[in-house]
């Protein structure tokens, strides 16, 4: 029933950065298949890795994934599972190109997708606990909302920026799934300028860049309560370039003398 979906879902997208689903049916024996498009590329953090992408650079190839989301929104559909394996990276015409895979366990928001035998059973986990909102691991049958994938988006982030995501991959492997889901619902993220201070004390230079306004933008996506959070994909990417277009961003402290700050070195050319 999952696979019947995925095909429907996947039929609804058609975008850039989306990839293309071109037929599904059933052999003779009774096995199912998708005919989907080659995605010849790497998780996106191992790409940033493997290119020493710098900061600014991973911020937007970011910011096309998110415009990929944001369009699977529009459509409908949240996606539930999104992590570096699900986002890959290729190089096109000399320029790094996400494509998000994966949608299987994406959730209809409404329409006939939504009904159904093969609606979630309350108390079921879906997705991969590390870039799993904390409603998602209530096991409570709050309703998700496209804000999981907001918090998601924010630790995909996290881990683009930092090397780690807020809960470590050591974390996952060594605790029981009760336990980490307990841990993704109360643990407290650490600001992720200090994140890189503790773990690669040479890294100054770059927690330097992440302190203050990444730091603020993030840890608005990562907020424990969704009604703290970006309200869209759409409002958090368009903060990150409000950050890349050196403006004032939504996620900062009230404050006149930041706001002046980010007018002068806009401005700055113009004095």
């Amino acid at each position: 029933a999952r696979f019947n979906r995925e095909h429907q879902v996947l039929r609804r997208l058609e975008h850039p950065h989306i990839a293309a689903v071109f037929d599904a049916g059933e052999l003779p024996d009774g096995r199912t298949y998708f005919v989907m498009e080659v995605v010849s590329g790497a998780p996106i953090t191992t790409w940033c890795k493997e290119h020493e992408t710098p900061v600014r650079e991973r911020l937007q190839i970011f910011l096309q994934a998110c415009q990929a989301v944001q369009h699977a929104h529009q459509k409908g559909m949240i996606h539930r599972d999104l992590k570096p394996s699900n986002i890959l990276v290729a190089e096109v015409d000399g320029k790094p190109v996400p494509k998000i895979i994966d949608f299987g366990i994406a959730k209809a928001l409404e329409g006939d997708l939504s009904m159904g035998a093969d609606m979630t059973l309350r108390g079921m986990v879906l997705g991969t606990p590390r870039y799993m909102s904390p409603e998602q691991a209530g096991l409570t049958g709050q309703d998700v909302d496209t804000r999981a994938d907001v918090y998601a988006l924010g630790v995909l982030l996290y881990e683009l920026l930092t090397g780690t995501t807020p809960i470590q991959a050591a974390d996952e492997k060594d605790e029981t799934l009760p336990a980490l889901l307990h841990r993704v619902r109360q643990t407290e993220i650490e600001l992720p300028s200090r994140r890189v201070t503790r773990l690669a004390k040479e890294t100054k230079l770059l927690a330097r860049e992440l302190s203050g306004e990444l730091d603020w933008i993030m840890m608005r996506a990562l907020e424990k309560d969704r009604e703290q959070r970006y309200p869209t994909v759409l409002s958090f990417a368009e903060d990150a370039q409000r950050y890349l277009s050196d403006e004032p961003v939504i996620a900062a402290p009230p404050g006149t003398a930041y706001r002046l700050k980010k007018w002068v070195i806009r401005h700055r050319q113009n004095l």
